[in-house]
């Protein structure tokens, strides 16, 4: 059984607004999940739905075998979340603010001083006076002291110093291990590569791609991008991906023989080249 099953789902708001169309992926447990895409792309709609935040209009939406919107409660019981919005009761202390979090789903408070001195957080702070990225530390302790199965974050590094965002990642991993399934919504891409198993890509409320990061490191993916003086007529070899030509400039991908690809490139005049590792900016950036 898979910790989080998303399945087809479409959401149209008013106007004719698409939110989501044709999302699908699945979480196993232990496993990170990244979530990339701009803003409007359809990330935010998807956590919603996942936390009952919103009804999509088709599709299937599970948590730990249970169907998000017939069976809510039990589908959330096991969640920790972490909205990218953050709203608080202003006049509560941090201590107050995580026991009322916890009570809500019957959970003790035996994490929120572990929890609270590794993120550096003071407990007889009021709310309304944190800072951002205080806040953010709250919501993420808030998430994590509910002993969750399954992590829901959107946006959760907006406002940590890189030091915080280090501990985030530290305890991530740590999480990971325990068996947690966590899905992170990113708009940082280089966070998504350095935590992540896999990664989702959504454009235009469409998931265009689901990979594993070993894909985009992956040594033998390279980018190429040579120019030159000779007129091609013909320029193929087994391994490469998405040409590009633009007058005497030459762009592709090219996961094939390297000895084979220097081969024809010798016998080619060239008078500028470039040859670097394909990342996950290049696979945003080539679906954007």
């Amino acid at each position: 059984m898979f910790a989080i099953e998303v399945a087809d789902i479409k959401k149209v708001y008013d106007k004719n607004i698409v939110g989501v169309e044709r999302v699908s992926f699945n979480i196993k447990y232990g496993e990170i999940f990244g979530f990339i895409g701009p803003n409007g792309a359809g990330k935010s709609t998807t956590i919603r739905a996942l936390m009952g935040l919103l009804k999509v209009d088709s599709g299937l939406i599970n948590i730990e075998g249970f169907d998000c919107f017939t069976e809510g409660s039990k589908a959330r019981e096991n969640v920790g979340y972490v909205p990218s919005e953050l709203s608080f009761y202003n006049s509560m202390t941090v201590r107050k603010y995580i026991e009322f979090i916890l009570k809500q789903k019957g959970r003790n408070f035996e994490r929120i001083d572990e929890l609270c001195t590794y993120f550096e957080l003071n407990q007889n702070r009021k709310t309304g006076e944190l800072s951002l990225g205080n806040k953010k530390k709250l919501a993420i302790v808030c998430a994590l002291a509910c002993t969750p199965k399954v992590l829901i974050m959107d946006e959760a590094t907006t406002g940590l110093d890189p030091i915080m965002q280090q501990k985030f990642f530290d305890i991530l991993q740590k999480e990971k291990k325990k068996g947690t399934a966590i899905l992170l919504s990113s708009h940082n891409l280089n966070e998504i590569q350095r935590c992540c198993d896999r990664v989702g890509i959504i454009k235009n409320g469409i998931l265009v791609a689901v990979k594993e990061i070993g894909e985009f490191q992956n040594k033998l993916l390279k980018h190429i991008v040579f120019e030159t003086k000779s007129n091609l007529l013909e320029f193929r070899l087994d391994g490469m991906e998405d040409l590009k030509v633009e007058g005497n400039r030459y762009e592709f991908n090219f996961n094939g023989n390297l000895a084979m690809l220097i081969n024809l490139l010798s016998g080619i005049d060239i008078y500028n080249i470039s040859i670097t590792d394909v990342d996950l900016n290049d696979e945003f950036l080539r679906w954007y």
